[in-house]
């Protein structure tokens, strides 16, 4: 009959034709189009102020900072002691008696090199 077609049907199940999957990214487009999924994407939370953004950075880490050093009373900066009493008691050791792993180390390629001690600052080693 004029205008009609046949198709052919194994027992298999077939999956869509191309021309179907031309069609659903056809839609795709038209419903998602990728000017406005990229957009979007730039720009999800508006502009960014850098100096604000820096300034509220660095007070953060100035209290993260003092809380680390009244809970450890340590200067972590100056590493040394907090001088006067607190709740914790430091007591310097030589390097060379403590494990390797406890000693500063750096990584370079497949092999890990021990540091030479730091230099301590003047007044480091006066015990509080």
């Amino acid at each position: 009959a004029a205008g009609r077609h046949r198709e052919r049907h194994s027992g298999a199940a077939q999956g869509p034709t191309a021309s179907a999957l031309a069609m659903e990214r056809l839609v795709a487009r038209r419903t998602f189009p990728l000017f406005a999924r990229t957009s979007a994407c730039r720009s999800l939370f508006g502009p960014v102020d850098h100096e604000e953004l820096s300034r509220e950075l660095q007070i953060r880490l100035a209290e993260l900072s003092a809380e680390d050093q009244r809970r450890w009373d340590y200067n972590f900066q100056q590493d040394v002691p907090l001088r006067g009493p607190g709740r914790l008691q430091w007591t310097e050791v030589d390097s060379d008696s403590v494990p390797a792993f406890y000693r500063e180390t750096v990584q370079v390629g497949r092999c890990r090199l021990l540091l030479a001690p730091r230099p301590r600052p003047e007044g480091a080693g006066d015990s509080p």
